[in-house]
């Protein structure tokens, strides 16, 4: 007898439609889970950049333990410089200019001996980088034009990218020309007599006030940062940094607001497109001279993408401006700012990280940069 086997039943598969509405859910969940996993990754990012400011802040206060005082910024040319035939060389130490008539007629634009080099340099050896420190030759004599290549080992550190001086959410440690690092934070100089943009007074007008916040936050004439009214040392608007070639100091007694409402570094504006070549990113990161490298004031900071600051190329400067017009040349900035969305991280003259929001108030900002204006702080106030 024959029997035969009931028919199998076939499970039907996915209709096109089906298959559609399941890519469209998965596709939806995609979209609502990239900005969270983006944002994480950006956290993450930013708390790095914060223990970066943390162990930098660390390394100032350290150094300030074995000597007194605060490592000092950098100066330009040396008080000491020769010529290549040991003579004194004036031309290495001018240093005084008259404020509002001459701009950016002093000695210019690095240091010709290690001394000159600026604070990051002077904390190597308090945050675990004593062999960089060791690479620079401190027995040669200061000279400042004509010096030979590498004659004082300034090549030889600046082909050393220090992993703790970049942002992860801006770059990793990367060179730029002749192999030469750079470095993503700068010491706090205090209030700046000029503009937050340097536009005006190389063109000889030390009156107009555009790039400048409203009094009492801002100070006519316009000056240079190397005229010495912005050598972070002048009374009442002090910085945490402070201009060392004629034997200034910033001793923390010096700093009468109190260390923990008092700016010592933090993330430097800088846009994407000018990395490696815009005004305050074009030079060695250990020696760049008094520039804005390494120093920044008390403008309010701006964000690298989108804010007033972050206009790459002089074209700013220009009437109507111009500033995606690379043609233009560089921009100095000189205010602080970051890549982090909503603000960036600064470290406190007491060590401690805060993140200061783009939306703070510019008076609020100037209390913060000077060490010793008496100004009052609210707990809410940044």
């Amino acid at each position: 007898m024959m029997h035969l086997s009931p028919p199998t039943r076939q499970r039907p598969g996915f209709t096109l439609i089906e298959l559609l509405v399941v890519i469209a859910i998965i596709a939806v969940l995609i979209a609502l889970l990239l900005p969270a996993v983006q944002s994480a990754r950006e956290a993450g990012r930013r708390a790095q950049c914060a223990n970066n400011l943390k162990q930098i802040g660390l390394g100032h206060l350290n150094f300030e333990s074995s000597y007194g005082y605060l490592p000092p910024g950098a100066y330009d040319g040396d008080p000491n410089a020769v010529t290549t035939s040991g003579v004194p060389d004036p031309n290495g130490y001018n240093y005084t200019e008259t404020i509002g008539v001459q701009y950016g007629t002093t000695t210019c634009c690095n240091a010709a001996h290690p001394n000159g080099w600026n604070n990051y340099f002077k904390i190597l050896p308090y945050i675990e980088q004593q062999a960089v420190y060791n690479l620079a030759n401190f027995s040669v004599p200061a000279i400042q034009n004509g010096r030979p290549s590498n004659f004082d080992g300034e090549n030889d550190v600046a082909s050393v990218g220090i992993p703790g001086y970049f942002c992860p959410s801006r770059r990793s440690a990367t060179p730029y020309s002749s192999n030469f690092y750079r470095n993503d934070y700068a010491g706090c100089v205090g209030f700046m007599e000029g503009q937050w943009f340097e536009c005006d007074g190389a063109n000889g007008n030390f009156t107009n006030n555009r790039f400048m916040p409203p009094p009492p936050d801002s100070l006519l004439p316009i000056a240079d940062e190397r005229t010495q009214c912005n050598h972070g040392n002048t009374p009442g608007a002090k910085g945490a940094i402070v201009w060392p070639a004629l034997g200034d100091k910033r001793r923390l007694a010096a700093i009468t607001d109190g260390t923990s409402n008092s700016i010592l570094g933090g993330e430097k504006c800088l846009p994407w497109q000018v990395f490696g070549v815009d005004g305050g990113d074009n030079e060695r990161w250990n020696n760049s001279g008094w520039d804005e490298d390494v120093i920044r004031f008390h403008f309010v900071p701006s964000p690298d993408m989108g804010g007033y600051g972050s206009a790459p190329y002089h074209g700013a400067c220009d009437t109507p401006p111009a500033p995606l017009n690379s043609a233009t040349g560089t921009l100095w900035r000189r205010m602080f700012g970051g890549p982090h969305p909503g603000g960036c991280n600064v470290v406190l003259c007491d060590g401690s990280v805060r993140f200061l929001k783009f939306t703070i108030s510019p008076g609020t900002m100037h209390k913060l940069s000077v060490v010793d204006d008496g100004g009052i702080l609210s707990a809410d106030e940044f």
